[in-house]
């Protein structure tokens, strides 16, 4: 036995007598990183059963996924080499939406059937909430390059890899547009297989196509909340972000008093408490927030303006498009409650009329958990298209 395969053994051997001891105590592991072990804390929470696969969605809708995502076209000049790397190494390699979901993979021989009994295929979804502890999941998770290898992978069918991967950033936004993964058995495990997933992955997101900017300032606040400001993604706190849409929704301003009842209707909550609030996102939009009214003194744009724009035109498929999820949907703010209420009532019923295949795929990739009105909607729009139903799906 080689010095490098003793050496991987031992590596085993001390990972899974630290898996033996979290089961039984869960206490800090020392043979494993503290993101392994944290990952296995967390995985012990969302994951109850113990599957053979991961489970997976019909292939020709993932496939329709993969040619809306901008993934693809990022990926088309590295494919080829990944491809050769998959053969040279015995790797299978993998590209993930946001959510997990793998939308394109190619396996070498060594790896194809391998990959297909664990659903690394396209469709399989490998979130850390779905199948545990896993380089996709834990790079999503972290937004860094990661390895996981073998019995670090919370669930046992998983077990004999080595898994690298890396998340892909948009240059411009610096959004997480997807994962980057390259596997093979942990036998094969190298030292260099992290790095070298981390540029294949940077250069797939110089590939991405530009973001066209909207407006000065940008409000996107249906699903995942994101603010940018002359072209860069700003953090802002979540009372800030209200009182940034309530101005957006009320163009002709807001005097204090009004601002007040929009954002905490009967709550005691001062005037004065408001006013630093205010404040706090002045200086967040380079203080271009106009006083008595309160009201935004640069050009803007809004998604959950937009949709609605569309919805009151009754053109559903440039909604269903523009859609990804709640309007704030944390917010307990009566104003932007009441928004809510009316953007999904109004999504509602767009899906049955809505006639873009691509529309309802586009819906799809932003969620995990997706719709069973879209997935019907769309089976009714590509009849060719079947769910196999034996096969756990999370749609």
């Amino acid at each position: 036995m080689s010095k490098t395969f003793g050496n991987l053994s031992q590596r085993r051997e001390a990972v899974e007598q630290q898996r033996g001891n979290f089961k039984l105590s869960q206490t800090t592991a020392d043979s494993v990183p503290q993101e392994i072990f944290r990952s296995w804390q967390r995985s012990a929470h969302t994951v109850a059963q113990n599957p053979q696969q991961a489970p997976v969605d019909d292939a020709l809708i993932v496939e329709h996924l993969w040619q809306q995502s901008p993934l693809s076209m990022g990926a088309k000049l590295e494919q080829s080499n990944m491809i050769q790397l998959t053969k040279e190494a015995d790797l299978v390699v993998g590209i993930a939406d946001p959510c997990g979901r793998l939308l394109w993979t190619h396996a070498s021989n060594y790896m194809q059937q391998r990959a297909e009994n664990l659903n690394f295929i396209a469709g399989g979804h490998w979130n850390e909430t779905v199948v545990g502890t896993n380089a996709v999941g834990l790079s999503l998770k972290l937004k860094q390059p990661v390895t996981v290898f073998s019995s670090e992978h919370y669930l046992p069918f998983v077990q004999d890899w080595v898994c690298y991967a890396a998340p892909i950033i948009h240059p411009q936004s610096g959004e997480c547009v997807g994962i980057l993964d390259m596997s093979t058995t942990w036998k094969k495990h190298t030292p260099l297989g992290q790095s070298a997933i981390a540029q294949i992955a940077n250069s797939i997101a110089q590939n991405l196509p530009c973001i066209e900017s909207h407006a000065e300032l940008e409000v996107h606040a249906l699903g995942q909340p994101k603010v940018i400001y002359q072209g860069k993604v700003i953090k802002i706190p979540q009372r800030e972000l209200e009182i940034l849409c309530l101005l957006a929704l009320n163009p002709e301003g807001l005097t204090l008093e009004q601002l007040h009842t929009a954002l905490y209707n009967d709550d005691h909550v001062s005037t004065a408490t408001l006013k630093t609030h205010v404040s706090h996102l002045r200086h967040f939009v380079g203080g271009k927030i106009g006083s008595r009214p309160y009201r935004l003194t640069m050009p803007y744009w809004a998604d959950f303006i937009s949709i609605w724009e569309s919805l009151h035109q009754q053109n559903a498929n440039d909604a269903m498009l523009m859609y990804r999820g709640e309007f704030l949907a944390r917010s307990q703010s009566p104003e932007i409650e009441q928004w809510r209420h009316c953007i999904d009532a109004m999504m509602t019923r767009v899906v049955d009329t809505c006639q873009s295949p691509e529309a309802l795929t586009n819906k799809l990739q932003e969620s995990t958990s997706g719709s069973h009105t879209v997935r019907d909607r769309l089976l009714e729009l590509l009849p060719n298209l079947t769910f196999t139903k034996n096969k756990k799906s999370i749609l």
